[in-house]
């Protein structure tokens, strides 16, 4: 299970991005005029094979470099010949996250400043464009032939199948006729929100899922298709602020809490939680609903990249990297398998500096 937050706070005490820093005077002298300041240190990598040089840059406003050395294979590096001022230690490493470092001197002459560097975080996967296509419904045309004339359910079979193939601008004047036609008929509703969140028409998708699901309150799937389009609207919407996001993300987690209290086997929908309480920052309460999905549907595979996502954001290397492992040996064809294995590698090599 996920570590709790007291944990998480020690785990990121030994990885995360950790600047040591102590400041030395030399013997006998408090403050030090014209340019005889330094800055020296050692930049720590944490992974134990990591033995390469790289380069260090000190910067003034962010951006104007002052000097560049390099680093050695044991991470030290100094800088000389400084005024009085405030600087910026600069340091840039594949697969760790970029450093920019303050450093204000002028009261001491030696600067210690050690720099622990974080892992870039990775993200595997990013939910399909939409999930409506992914909790469809069979039409019980028998049914409709006994209720409505063949003109409305040769219609609705003609909607449903360029649906399917993926015609949805051929399928909405279709639908939209009917709807006006028969504007209680359930699937018609289902159908056309499907199409809107298609077409990227949020509310309008909004709307009829909302209809649907009052027209056939014991059905599941409207509620699953609103947590999908309502996580969607999130992932378009990260430039109006986290508090925007996170309306929209309760939006869905009531959608799809109502959803599988109506259907506790409805896979996709845990999937959905757990995506959900993924970007809402629940760590645990997104294990917990991926696991679910992936007993449900073993072959559900974004469950278990979303799975391994989690893992990594909170360090637990060895347990993303079993996910990782698993989608690859079930989905040797998969078009994202290069990016995965690249990211498995990654993730191991943490793991084994973990150990060590």
């Amino acid at each position: 299970m996920i570590r709790r937050p007291a944990l998480m706070a020690v785990c990121s005490l030994l990885i995360g991005s950790t600047v040591l820093r102590a400041q030395v005077p030399l013997p006998g002298q408090n403050r030090t005029a014209g340019n005889n300041f330094y800055i020296s240190g050692k930049i720590i990598v944490p992974d134990s094979h990591f033995s390469d040089i790289f380069e260090v840059l000190l910067l003034q406003n962010l951006e104007q470099v002052v000097q560049a050395t390099v680093a050695d294979s044991q991470g030290r590096y100094r800088f000389t010949n400084l005024a009085r001022g405030t600087y910026f230690i600069n340091v840039k490493l594949e697969g760790y996250e970029e450093v920019r470092q303050r450093v204000d001197i002028g009261a001491v002459a030696e600067n210690i400043v050690n720099i622990i560097m974080d892992f870039k975080e990775e993200r595997i996967v990013k939910p399909p464009a939409d999930f409506s296509g992914e909790d469809v419904e069979v039409v019980d045309l028998s049914e409709l032939e006994r209720t409505y004339p063949s003109k409305i359910t040769d219609e609705v079979k003609s909607a449903d199948k360029d649906v399917r193939d993926g015609n949805f601008v051929k399928a909405l004047p279709r639908l939209e006729a009917l709807v006006r036609e028969a504007p209680d008929l359930y699937v018609v509703h289902r159908l056309l929100g499907t199409v809107y969140q298609k077409l990227g028409r949020v509310r309008d998708a909004e709307s009829e899922y909302k209809t649907a699901s009052d027209l056939k309150p014991s059905s599941a799937a409207p509620l699953v298709n609103l947590g999908s389009l309502y996580l969607q609207e999130a992932e378009v919407s990260a430039k109006q602020g986290s508090g925007v996001v996170r309306t929209i993300l309760n939006e869905a987690l009531g959608s799809l809490n109502a959803a599988v209290k109506l259907k506790p086997d409805a896979a996709f929908a845990y999937y959905l939680l757990g995506v959900t309480y993924y970007r809402s920052a629940f760590y645990e309460d997104a294990e917990d609903n991926l696991k679910r999905a992936m007993e449900l549907a073993p072959s559900l595979s974004h469950a278990r990249l979303a799975l391994a996502n989690v893992y990594i954001k909170i360090q637990e290397w060895s347990n993303a990297v079993a996910q990782l492992d698993a989608y690859l040996a079930t989905n040797p064809k998969a078009e994202s398998r290069t990016e995965v294995e690249a990211v498995r590698s990654k993730v191991a090599q943490r793991s084994q500096a973990r150990v060590r």
